[in-house]
């Protein structure tokens, strides 16, 4: 390997325990040497971007969706390593090449969130902000009167795609309905990250900077359900025919 591909592995290599720590199927090593590989061989092949953190996260979905052709989707995310010894070698190869096709299709729609600058990432971001000025201007007032910018926290939103705000198996349902829209990924997905912010607008709106920031970027939601996911997503489609 050259020196920039050894770069990459070892950043991938430091990434994959930190990803999903609270899943136990992440924590499995079969599962993580798959993961390792489909990042390493993705970089590789898009040199323009290489590996960015935060991309780690976006394959995982897909993983535990394929895997879930052997365990129910409510019981994968808790396989455990004796589990997954058990499991086909042929199975595993197949759940690689399929989340690794569809984690490649995903990133193609969105790929200049990740090359210099991010611009992509940038670009939501702004649209975000421009969203909810419009649809709660007192809440846009108390954000930026706090003295905290979009970026601060949104910046994860979009690089991420709220993974790190959901549980995986409601990822999965908000996920589904992206890919069912086309466009989902580079479009809706601002609609949604505006819904969910207002949707916390009763509890931030008296607090100050620190507690804000530590508020919006670890929101309650480990209780939610899919009724809250379908709500949301109600209100998004509502804000999309509005704006």
């Amino acid at each position: 390997r050259t020196e920039y591909e050894e770069s990459i592995f070892k950043q991938i290599h430091i990434d994959i325990p930190r990803t999903n720590p609270d899943l136990p199927l992440f924590q499995v090593t079969a599962i993580q040497e798959l993961l390792q590989r489909i990042l390493y061989i993705w970089s590789i092949r898009h040199p323009a971007s290489g590996y960015v953190q935060g991309i780690n996260d976006l394959a995982t979905p897909f993983i535990t969706i394929f895997l879930a052709s052997c365990y129910p989707q409510d019981e994968v995310r808790y396989l455990t390593e004796d589990e997954a010894s058990q499991l086909d070698a042929q199975l595993l190869r197949e759940v690689e090449a399929d989340s690794y096709w569809c984690f490649s299709k995903l990133i193609d729609g969105i790929q200049d969130h990740y090359t210099f600058a991010q611009p992509g990432i940038q670009r939501m971001v702004q649209k975000l902000e421009e969203l909810v000025k419009r649809l709660e201007e007192p809440l846009w007032e108390v954000i930026r009167g706090s003295g905290l910018e979009f970026l601060q926290f949104a910046f994860r939103w979009m690089n991420c795609l709220l993974m790190r705000e959901l549980p995986m198996h409601l990822v999965v349902r908000v996920w589904d309905t992206y890919l069912a829209e086309g466009d989902g990924f580079a479009v809706l997905h601002v609609y949604v990250c505006a819904a969910y912010l207002i949707q916390w607008k009763d509890f931030i709106q008296d607090m100050y900077f620190a507690d804000m920031i530590t508020f919006i970027q670890h929101p309650p939601t480990e209780h939610w359900t899919y009724d809250n996911v379908e709500l949301l997503l109600s209100q998004v489609f509502v804000c999309k025919i509005m704006f």
